[in-house]
């Protein structure tokens, strides 16, 4: 059976992908996993709040393993609760760029 291929950015310590069995079933295969970045500045979000020291606001990469299609997602979540937020990657670039460019109407206005 062929090596399983990960991709560049995902890290070994936090991926749990596993070459697909001819028994396998869904979920099985896991996921491929970036390692996670702590996102500060975000004090909370509707009734959790985010605490650097003992809740932290945290995103990282995944993508399904084979036989998945490969979509990655940014995930944004807590340690206990990863993927509060899924978004596939190519659309949250886009998220993204709008959230900017609102956070850039209110500094134009000098908020």
């Amino acid at each position: 059976m062929a090596e399983l291929e990960h991709p560049g950015w995902c890290d070994r310590a936090h991926c749990t992908a596993t070459r697909p069995r001819p028994e396998y079933r869904a979920g099985e295969t896991g996921h491929h996993r970036s390692a996670p970045v702590q996102v500060d500045g975000v004090p909370c979000l509707g009734d959790v709040v985010f605490d650097p020291d003992l809740n932290p606001l945290v995103a990282h990469l995944s993508q399904p393993a084979p036989p998945w299609d490969p979509v990655t997602f940014l995930n944004v979540g807590t340690t206990a609760e990863p993927d509060l937020l899924s978004l596939p990657a190519a659309g949250a670039r886009e998220a993204l760029r709008r959230l900017g460019a609102l956070v850039e109407v209110a500094a134009a206005d000098g908020t």
